[in-house]
This record gives structure tokens, sequence and C-alpha cells, in this order.
């Protein structure tokens, strides 16, 4: 697993959302923790309201944003943008897994997906 630094990640999510037009977004939201924080990250770099995931999308300023920091099935991103169809969000995600990556406020710990855990031979 690498550990990206806050620089890294800071330069990445800028070069994903210089990918998209984002001339209509009017808000940013992120699905979990990780997803949070790279959404006060767009929030501060386009100037546009953060709100916290699962709250309503206040359509009226405009699309939108659905940032993640990493994605490894895409189940959680189209999970978030079927929630906010009605807000026609733009999804972006700075990482994308394998390989696997950990971010630099994570503190140093075993973190495994269920998946990936190991299961007793039976």
């Amino acid at each position: 697993m690498r550990v990206v630094s806050e620089p890294e990640f800071n330069l990445q999510l800028r070069s994903e959302l210089l990918l998209h037009d984002l001339s209509e977004v009017g808000a940013v939201t992120g699905p979990g923790r990780s997803g949070a924080i790279a959404a006060v990250y767009a929030s501060h770099m386009l100037g546009v309201p953060f709100i916290p995931h699962g709250a309503p999308a206040p359509t009226e300023l405009g699309r939108l944003l659905i940032v993640d920091t990493a994605m490894e099935t895409g189940k959680t991103i189209r999970k978030s943008r079927n929630r906010y169809a009605a807000a026609r969000p733009i999804t972006v995600v700075a990482f994308h897994e394998p390989p696997r990556v950990a971010f630099w406020y994570e503190a140093p710990k075993p973190q495994l997906y269920i998946h990936e855990r190991h299961r007793p031979a039976a």
C-alpha cells in the first residue's frame, strides 16, 4: 500500500477536476470520511459550498459535484450519483485502485477491506 502525501493528493485532485467542465457546479459533497475530505478540498478550490453527504442538494445553486479520494469498484460513487440524480451530479475521483492507496491523514494501522482479509481454511 502506498501512502499519498497531502501535496500529491492536492495536485492529483486539481488535475482530475481540470478534466471536467465545472462551470455549472454550485455545491460539492463526498461520500464517507475520505469523500468529505476530498469534497472540502474541492469546495475551497472551486469557491462553492460544501454540503455533508446525505443532506439535500441545493439544486438552485447549480449542479452537484461529488468527489471521492479513491475508487476501487465504483460502487460507492455510483450509489452517490444515484442518490443525487436530481442534482445532475458530476463525479470526480482522485485515485483509481489498484494499487491500493492510503492518505497522509490516516493513522498507520492494518486496515483491510472485508474481501482482503484472509479466511481460515475449513
